[in-house]
């Protein structure tokens, strides 16, 4: 290699079908160790938690999280939350946060990298997909921790977590941390949810630290092989109705079902 050069990465490898899954990782997770999923059905996002995509939203994250807070309390139920229950909540809702969702399954996070977007028209041209796959364990090694890398619970409490929380990550340059939340929500229990966290990127981070973790591994998902991916994983029980479990989709799928019906 020549001197000031960057070496070449090898093309991360693809998947075609459920079987190259199962191929491709048999021989990562021999060893046994946890390992999370997150599926990006177009292979040009950015590996960033939603709040830091946007300026606005990146300046006004604690001012969104308190009217979030203030809203929430119209809905007429008595909420009990911590501050790091409250960005779990936000996020469960849609809010844009710091934190990023993750999959304990390879199968959910195939899901997100084939899903088909819902405002898409029949006829338009899928993107390229890409599934992650992080060690959490080494991910928070690298973070920091001693004793094995394990996530924590997020909860206030956690010293670990103190660098992390809005407005309280100038103090200490953390790189990002895997940790798991109580299953309080119907969408963190069906798909099997963990996530990462991250701190307010500093001024002129043009990459997002995660997507330099060392055990990050991604895996393209070809445009032609999506639908055929989307078939298989119908036939594993993977559809929008079980990843999502919403009213909505359900009738849906109830009335696809029975679109041929006399």
């Amino acid at each position: 290699m020549t001197e000031g050069t960057a070496e070449a990465q090898p093309a991360p490898p693809e998947i075609g079908s459920v079987q190259d899954l199962l191929v491709s990782l048999q021989a990562i997770t021999a060893d046994g160790r946890e390992y999370w999923y997150r599926g990006h059905r177009d292979s040009g996002w950015l590996l960033q938690p939603s709040v830091f995509r946007t300026p606005g939203h990146r300046d006004s994250e604690q001012s969104m999280l308190d009217r979030f807070r203030q809203e929430a309390a119209t809905a007429g139920q008595p909420y009990s939350f911590d501050n790091w229950g409250w960005i779990t909540f936000a996020q469960h809702h849609q809010l844009p946060t710091r934190l990023l969702d993750w999959s304990q399954s390879p199968l959910v996070g195939l899901y997100f990298a084939c899903e088909r977007g819902r405002e898409a028209k029949p006829d338009e041209a899928e993107a390229e997909g890409e599934l992650l796959m992080i060690d959490p364990r080494d991910l928070n090694e690298e973070a920091g921790d001693a004793g094995g890398g394990h996530p924590v619970l997020l909860k206030d409490g956690h010293s670990a977590l103190d660098h992390y929380r809005p407005g309280h990550d100038a103090s200490q340059r953390m790189k990002p941390r895997a940790v798991i939340a109580p299953m309080s929500f119907d969408r963190i229990r069906f798909q099997t949810g963990t996530f990462t966290v991250s701190q307010r990127p500093a001024d002129g981070d043009a990459v997002p630290q995660l997507a330099n973790a060392r055990s990050l591994r991604r895996f393209l998902i070809p445009s032609g092989k999506k639908q055929t991916l989307r078939e298989q994983l119908e036939t594993l029980g993977l559809t929008e109705v079980t990843i999502y479990r919403d009213l909505d989709r359900i009738a849906g799928r109830i009335k696809a079902t029975h679109k041929g019906s006399l």
